[in-house]
C-alpha cells in the first residue's frame, strides 16, 4: 500500500490517500471507491477484490483507492467535513487550491490506467440494484457488459461533467465507467459481492485475471427504457417489491399512505415488464421524490 498523497489536517491525524497496486505493464485498470465517505458498499468490494488479487498473478497493473474521503466515512458523511464541499465535483483539481481540490488532483494523477472505474452507492434514502453506468456507445458500452452486472444503463452524457472524476477521466483520454450499488450509509454485503464478482469479470475480460464469469445482466436499457416513478404528493411509502425483484405490467411496486392513520392515498404500479432497480429506503417522502425505479425487459 502506497500513501500517493498527504495533507496536514486542521484536527485529529494528517488526511492520507493510499493505493494498492497489483501486477504491472499493459493492461491498466484504476479502481477507485469511497469519494463519498457515506458510500460503503463499494468500499467493501474494492477491499474484496484486493483480497482476491493479494494471491494471483495479474498479466497486467491494477491500482485500487478503496476510499478516499476518509474523513467524510469516519463522520458518516458525502461530503468533505470540513467545509461541506463534495470532492466529485472538485476535478480536475488544482495542487495548490482548497483540501477538495488537492484530493481531486492528486486522485485524477494515481489513476491513469487505460480503464478507471469510480465505484458508488446511492444516498441514504434509496436502495441501487448494482448497476454500470455507461456512455450510448463506444468501446465503454461493451467493458461495462462484460462485467456482467444486473443492470447495463446507457445514459446520454453520463457524467462527463469535467468537475466531476469519470468527465475527467474522459478528458485525459481514459476509458471510464460508473458503478452504482447498495444505500449510503449502510453495508450490503449481497451487493458488495455483486461488485466484487463484475470487477473481476473486467480484469478476465482484459486477461488481466483469468476469465471469470459476472453475475449475470438482467437488463441492457437506454434512459427512456428505465421506468421512473416518484411521489406525486407527500406521504408514508411503502414498498411491496424488493430490489433486484422481476415484475410484470400493472404489478404492485408499493403505495403512498397517510403517515398518520394510515389511509391508503395511492398506488404504483409497473407499466411494463422489469427488474426493480432503485426503491425507496426511507419511507417519508415530499412530493417529486423518487420511489422506484424499473429497467425495461424485452418479452
Amino acid at each position: 500500500m502506497t500513501v500517493v498523497f498527504r495533507m496536514e489536517a486542521p484536527y485529529r491525524g494528517a488526511y492520507e490517500l493510499h493505493r494498492l497496486s497489483f501486477g504491472s505493464g499493459s493492461p491498466s485498470v484504476a479502481i477507485v471507491a469511497g469519494m463519498h465517505g457515506y458510500e460503503l458498499t463499494g468500499l467493501h468490494a474494492v477491499n474484496m477484490l484486493a483480497t482476491a488479487l493479494r494471491v494471483s498473478r495479474p498479466k497486467g497493473t491494477v491500482h485500487l483507492l478503496p476510499l478516499v474521503n476518509t474523513f467524510g466515512a469516519d463522520e458518516n458523511q458525502k461530503r468533505w467535513p470540513f467545509d461541506d464541499q463534495d470532492i466529485n465535483h472538485a476535478f480536475p483539481g488544482d495542487p495548490a487550491g482548497t483540501a477538495v481540490q488537492r484530493i481531486a488532483h492528486a486522485l485524477l494523477e494515481a489513476t491513469h490506467a487505460d480503464v478507471c472505474v469510480d465505484v458508488h452507492s446511492g444516498a441514504p434514502h434509496v436502495r441501487e440494484l448494482p448497476h454500470v453506468r455507461v456512455p450510448m456507445g463506444g468501446e465503454e458500452v461493451e467493458l461495462g457488459r462484460k462485467m456482467g452486472l444486473p443492470v447495463v444503463w446507457r445514459r446520454p452524457g453520463d457524467r462527463l461533467d469535467a468537475t466531476g472524476l469519470v468527465g475527467a477521466w474522459r478528458q485525459a483520454g481514459h476509458k471510464a465507467v460508473v458503478i452504482e450499488g447498495g444505500r449510503g450509509g449502510t453495508l450490503d454485503t449481497q451487493h458488495s459481492e455483486l461488485i466484487a464478482r463484475g470487477l473481476g469479470a473486467l480484469l478476465g475480460h482484459l486477461h488481466i485475471l483469468p476469465a471469470m464469469p459476472g453475475p449475470g445482466v438482467l437488463a441492457d436499457v437506454t434512459h427512456s427504457e428505465v421506468e421512473t416513478h416518484r411521489a406525486p404528493f407527500g406521504g408514508f411509502f411503502v414498498p411491496e417489491v424488493k430490489v433486484g425483484q422481476r415484475v410484470q405490467a400493472g404489478h404492485l411496486l408499493g403505495y403512498l399512505q397517510a403517515p398518520i392513520g394510515g389511509d391508503r392515498l395511492g398506488e404504483l404500479r409497473a407499466e411494463r415488464p422489469g427488474v426493480v432497480m432503485t426503491l425507496r429506503a426511507y419511507p417519508m417522502v415530499h412530493a417529486s421524490e423518487l420511489l422506484v425505479r424499473v429497467a425495461g425487459i424485452p418479452q
